[in-house]
């Protein structure tokens, strides 16, 4: 994330970019943000009390984090499980092009693909997540951003509905990012009528899809349909997949792209073993 002198004289602007830093990087140093904001050590200590006291960061030795409010409420996505999904959205956003034009889905997995893209990206994201949203204008330089309004849903401050569906249906994208609460060998699946409605209106718009799941994708069980596994390009995924459920993504020429290579996930379905080798 790189600003040029002439940004970092203006207060406003970099106490934007130093909030929206932490957000994707979590600590940065006062050494690391003199160097990065062209400014002196005084100012950045200034810019960080300043938000201190406005409650958006924390000032620990060395640098700063953010708050533990700004962590509750703009950036979800730190959990237990965010190391995994980190290596996720790094092996997702090497696939992505310098210029290309892609959709990224809401959720922590989503965000982390946003957080990985390139410096050098300068394409286009389509999204209805709005800390992707946050994220991405507080690059500098920034990408182009379409968001894709409509009801805001709490829980992982996406916009979904019938608004949101409709905005999505009038883009094109080459590559969506797309995150699913399980997988098997019919296809993929998500849990709420809301989220659904949504993730099949990317995927009727993609070039090509890629579905960005941790390995409990592989053991978890969801309701709702979104496509057959004909409709995904590539599975980035934590852990190789069952045998059963890997030899019908083979079938349907879906690339596996599994981020460190390890073994076969031990989860199974309901607990039952899904690398039943006498299934054809």
């Amino acid at each position: 994330m790189e600003l040029s002198p002439q940004r970092g004289r203006n207060a406003a602007k970099r106490r934007e970019w130093i909030t929206v830093a932490l957000r994707a990087e979590g600590f940065l140093s006062i050494a690391e943000l003199t160097h990065r904001l062209d400014v002196s050590h005084m100012t950045i200590r200034r810019d960080l009390q300043y938000l201190e006291e406005s409650g958006h960061v924390r000032m620990v030795h060395g640098g700063a984090s953010l708050s533990v409010a700004a962590l509750n409420h703009s950036d979800r996505w730190v959990t237990p499980a965010a190391t995994d999904e980190a290596q996720l959205g790094k092996a997702a956003a090497n696939l992505v092009g310098e210029t290309d034009i892609i959709a990224i889905d809401a959720g922590r997995i989503g965000y982390e693909v946003a957080k990985a893209l390139p410096e050098d990206f300068r394409g286009t994201v389509v999204t209805n997540s709005i800390p992707v949203i946050q994220l991405l204008i507080g690059r500098f330089p920034a990408p182009r951003v379409v968001g894709v309004g409509g009801e805001v849903m709490t829980d992982n401050y996406a916009f979904v509905g019938a608004n949101t569906v409709a905005s999505i249906a009038r883009v094109r994208v080459e590559t969506l990012f797309l995150a699913v609460d399980a997988l098997d060998e019919r296809g993929v699946y998500t849990h709420t009528d809301a989220e659904a409605s949504v993730k099949r209106a990317f995927l009727d718009i993609a070039d090509r899809t890629v579905v960005v799941a941790g390995h409990d994708c592989f053991a978890d069980s969801a309701p709702l349909m979104l496509g057959a596994l004909s409709r995904v390009s590539t599975l980035v995924t934590d852990w190789r997949p069952p045998e059963r459920t890997e030899r019908a993504l083979h079938e349907a020429k879906v690339d596996v792209l599994v981020a460190g290579e390890r073994e076969t996930a031990p989860s199974t379905r309901n607990g039952t073993d899904n690398s039943d080798p006498a299934t054809p």
